[in-house]
């Protein structure tokens, strides 16, 4: 199972800092970054895995939230693994019973599309995006795969873009409206975990 949601970025700092007694310190420091902006990102994030655990029944107050080594999160004690996700006024967080990376990206024009796949994607993405129609969605969806897959292997941003094709892998998407559009790319450990979007956004 892996379901998905997303918010709108905002101050959401008092109900996750009343929801997650536990993870007081790992809060504080998604709050306590110099850019406001970079903050409230983060912390609706967190907002958005707060709203999937209870719609699957889970209590946030048990729930102690931890980073890897490598800056993945991950729940404390609990079977399930999360992906968080934001861009410009839109966070993500994925939850799954498995491994799981998701990513997202607002979709805008690029001057350099294809200059940057040549440079950064697999011989195989770049010449996707080449002949593309659009080579700037083209672009952000491969993109957004290759950040979910770092997600969810923990490695972080350091790993080579070029060394994995993510043509070959299997991947769910969604494209949602906020500010513009947005591209939401999520996949799983192993094989293939299909994945829901559910909206229980309270009001965003």
């Amino acid at each position: 199972m892996t379901i998905i949601t997303a918010v709108v970025v905002r101050d959401h700092l008092r109900e996750i800092g009343e929801a997650f007694p536990l993870s007081r310190e790992y809060i504080r420091a998604a709050a306590d970054k110099q850019n406001r902006h970079s903050a409230e990102q983060s912390v609706s994030g967190i907002y958005a895995l707060l709203l999937l655990l209870e719609r699957t029944g889970i209590d946030p107050a048990s729930v102690r939230l931890e980073r890897e080594p490598g800056g993945k999160p991950f729940i404390a004690g609990h079977p399930f693994h999360i992906s968080i996700a934001h861009s410009h006024s839109l966070a993500v967080c994925a939850l799954s019973d498995a491994a799981v990376g998701a990513d997202v990206e607002k979709l805008r024009r690029m001057s350099d599309a294809v200059s940057l796949a040549e440079r950064f994607f697999a011989p195989g993405e770049a010449a996707e995006v080449r002949g593309a129609q659009d080579t700037d969605f083209a672009f952000f969806r491969i993109w957004t795969r290759k950040e979910a897959v770092i997600k969810r292997s923990g490695d972080g941003i350091d790993k080579v873009l070029s060394a994995y094709n993510t043509l070959s892998e299997p991947f769910t998407e969604f494209r949602l409206s906020a500010d513009g559009e947005y591209l939401i790319s999520v996949t799983g450990d192993a094989e293939y975990i299909p994945t829901e979007y559910v909206s229980v956004t309270k009001g965003d």
